[in-house]
């Protein structure tokens, strides 16, 4: 589900704070969704970190096995996205992560970078409060991982040896 975005809503995003503003309002008034379930969103930003789009990826309480990267991905890739924020809710108004929360966002990091799209932040959001990963340091340390960069076959890499030394 595509949350329309008026010109006017069209903002400049700083941090978690504002996206926290944005997606409050989204979830308080969205009569569709209901409250009572777990969503995962992305938002989107423009190289000037203008808000290009919020996109429901996916609701359901174990999401986490539920979302595919290139799903995830796609309206980013779609609407050249330059960095997005990954963004979900947790109803009962715990927003501390859990391992998986953190597993989910280094592996969308990763494909991020491998797409040239800037993961920025991950949200957990309640009614009253919410969690920033990059305002707890979170995403600099998951920045550093390297649990999700796929392994480079140098056996298949069947490119002829080139030289580029001419002779004269």
């Amino acid at each position: 589900m595509d949350i329309k975005i008026t010109e006017h809503e069209k903002i400049r995003v700083f941090d978690g704070q504002d996206i926290y503003g944005i997606m409050r309002k989204i979830l308080l008034r969205e009569e569709e969704i209901d409250r009572d379930k777990e969503h995962f969103w992305m938002v989107g930003l423009d190289v000037s970190r203008r808000l290009l789009f919020i996109e429901l990826v996916v609701i359901g309480g174990s999401y986490h096995g539920n979302l595919k990267p290139a799903e995830t991905f796609r309206v980013a890739v779609w609407k050249n996205a330059t960095s997005v924020v990954l963004v979900h809710n947790h109803p009962a108004g715990e927003v501390r992560p859990s391992d998986a929360d953190k597993d989910l966002t280094d592996h969308l990091i990763q494909v991020g970078r491998i797409l040239n799209i800037h993961v920025v932040d991950h949200l957990i959001i309640a009614p009253e409060t919410f969690f920033s990963f990059e305002i707890n340091g979170l995403m600099a340390e998951l920045w550093e991982s390297t649990k999700y960069v796929p392994p480079y076959d140098w056996s298949l890499d069947k490119r002829p040896a080139r030289s580029y030394l001419r002779d004269t």
